[in-house]
Order: C-alpha cells, then sequence, then structure tokens
C-alpha cells in the first residue's frame, strides 16, 4: 500500500490504457458521480484509446437514475465481468475502501493483476490497496475529483458537471452538514458555469417521490420512537413496510435527515431490514456528535455526521445493540 498525490495519480491514469471503475454497495450521489466525472476526465490524460468501464454490485437507485442516461453504468454480474476485471491495467474504487462494502466485486478484484487503485475521502481507509488517494480534508470524493479536472486544465462538460454537483449536493447534505466550507461552494459555483443547474438538481432529488414513497415515509415517522428525552429518534423500515410501499432498493438517506429536523433530536437511526437476520442502519446526527466512531465500532463506517452499519441480526435486536452505545453518545 503506498499514498500518492495528484502528480502521481496523473502519471497512473497517463501509463495506463484499461481501466475499471467501482464503488461500494448501493450507490450515493458521491460514489456515482465520483465515477461518472472520473469516467469522462481519465481519456484526457490516459489519451482517446482509453478503455474505461464502470462495474458496480448495485444498479442506479431510480432516484438518481438521471445521471446515467445512457444506462452506461454496468451492475457485476461474474460471468461478464470477472474477465474485464481481470484483463483491466487499474481498478480505481470511489468513495469507498472498505473491501466488505465491494460485494462480490471484491472477489474479482483480488483476483485480478490490475493495479488497486483508491480515491476517497473516508477516515482510516483500508490497507488492502496498492495506492491510496485520499484526502479526508474534502467535503466529498467528487471534489477530489473536480480538482482533478481543475489541475489538468479540463472542461468537464454539463453531464460531469452536473454528477459532480449531485455527489456535493448529497455530501454536503444540501449545504448543511459541517462538512460544507468555502471549497464547497467554491466548487458548486464553477460547477454552475460549467453547466449544472441547481435547480434541475433539487427538481431530481426532491420533486419526484411517489404517492408509495410519501405514504412510506408517514408511516414510518408516525412510528418513531424517542429514546433519551427526546435526543435518539429511532426509525424503523421492517421488509413488510418496504413492500408494501414498493420501496426495495430506494435510498432512504433523505427520510433520516427529515427526521433530524426534530428540535429536541440530536441523532437519529434509520433500521432497515434487509433480511430476516440483517438489518442495514443509517445514522445521522447534529454538531459535533461523531456516529462515525460509533458505526466503526460495530463493523461500519461514514463521516462524523452520517455514517451506517450493516448487522446480521433481526431488525429488533439491532436496536437493542445500537441503542446503549447512542445513549451513551448523546450522554
Amino acid at each position: 500500500m503506498a499514498d500518492i498525490d495528484e502528480r502521481e495519480f496523473f502519471e497512473l491514469l497517463r501509463r495506463h490504457r484499461t481501466f475499471v471503475l467501482t464503488t461500494h454497495v448501493n450507490p450515493d450521489g458521491d460514489a456515482l458521480g465520483s465515477e461518472i466525472a472520473l469516467a469522462r476526465l481519465i481519456p484526457e490524460v490516459s489519451g482517446p484509446d482509453a478503455e474505461v468501464r464502470i462495474v458496480n454490485r448495485d444498479g442506479v437507485p431510480e432516484l438518481l437514475s438521471f445521471l446515467d442516461p445512457t444506462h452506461s453504468i454496468e451492475v457485476f454480474g461474474k460471468e461478464r465481468h470477472a474477465g474485464p476485471i481481470r484483463d483491466a491495467d487499474v481498478v480505481i474504487c470511489l468513495d469507498n475502501s472498505d473491501t466488505g462494502r465491494l460485494g462480490e466485486v471484491h472477489d474479482a478484484i483480488r483476483a485480478s493483476s490490475a493495479i488497486k487503485a483508491c480515491v476517497d475521502h473516508h477516515p482510516d481507509p483500508d490497507p488492502f490497496w496498492d495506492l491510496l488517494f485520499v484526502d479526508e480534508g474534502v467535503s466529498c470524493t467528487a471534489e477530489i475529483v473536480h480538482d482533478l479536472f481543475r489541475s489538468r486544465g479540463v472542461e468537464p462538460g454539463r453531464e460531469a458537471a452536473i454528477a459532480m454537483y449531485i455527489a456535493l449536493v448529497s455530501d454536503t447534505g444540501r449545504f448543511r452538514f459541517a462538512n460544507t466550507g468555502d471549497r464547497a461552494f467554491e466548487m458548486a459555483a464553477e460547477l454552475v458555469r460549467s453547466g449544472a443547474s441547481p435547480a434541475e438538481a433539487y427538481s431530481q432529488l426532491e420533486e419526484r417521490l411517489s404517492e408509495d414513497h410519501l405514504s412510506f415515509l408517514g408511516h414510518v415517522l408516525a412510528g418513531a420512537e424517542l429514546r433519551a428525552e427526546g435526543r435518539i429518534m429511532i426509525l424503523r423500515a421492517p421488509q413488510a413496510l418496504l413492500s408494501r410501499h414498493r420501496m426495495a432498493g430506494v435510498d432512504l438517506g433523505e427520510l433520516i435527515n427529515l427526521a433530524l429536523r426534530s428540535e429536541t433530536a440530536r441523532v437519529t437511526a434509520l433500521f432497515r431490514e434487509v433480511g430476516p437476520s440483517q438489518t442495514k442502519v443509517s445514522l445521522r446526527s447534529k454538531g459535533r456528535l461523531d456516529v462515525n466512531r460509533l458505526a466503526r465500532e460495530h463493523g461500519g463506517g461514514g463521516h462524523r455526521n452520517a455514517s451506517g452499519i450493516l448487522l446480521d441480526v433481526a431488525l429488533e435486536d439491532a436496536i437493542e445493540r445500537v441503542s446503549p452505545d447512542l445513549e451513551k453518545l448523546v450522554g
């Protein structure tokens, strides 16, 4: 494992021709936006004959489908993709260094002779990668990619600009998380000049909820459980409710952010039933409360104010396992 800087990353791109880009399971706005933008930049550095494929374990969520109108992002299949990943010159994982969050793609990457690089902004990167291009001080992984465009003097174009803008607004919580600094607003301004539309982004992200989705939100919020004198809000999303409202595979990040608008809540935790004995836990916090540290103690990770965990236990057991640490966190 070796840490590399921007110059060394450009050299990596310049010296090779075939690339596979990937990211974590259930890709979010930053993951997808970073992939789409880097795929646009690589031929500008490697050369017009560069071959770039984006291969993820999971497909693009419906809410973010507008980012990939040509359906160029591929869903991993062992028979179809093990060969291309094995034969690639370079595999680059964006917005994630944790091999446990790669799903089945991990085995294909491990078996590959490709140079394995990671571009990320999360703390404590996994030593699995040959090369690490990590900057924990940026607001999102797409900010690293955007800086590469700037350094190279390449205009990203409208598609990549929109992708990076969505990544930025996603990981800053619509510019309200603590990671929103002056660099984030400077990046936003530059992306708008490159063709990103804040009005279009808002419309795509916030004004496309179905009746099923709205009804689902109402059921989950109505069943919210308050603990620690209201400082903790517990939300439940069992499989039966998800199925009834056709919410399978839908990103519920904004549901947690909505719940955090409670006057008393300092932390919100959404427990989503993935299977009979598996639960996904999504955490959000206000101010300096560090849910990332809590998540890492349970095998997860993320950011200080937004993190996640995947537990191999039933939903109610997951609540009882995590709740004591939530109560310690809010004091």
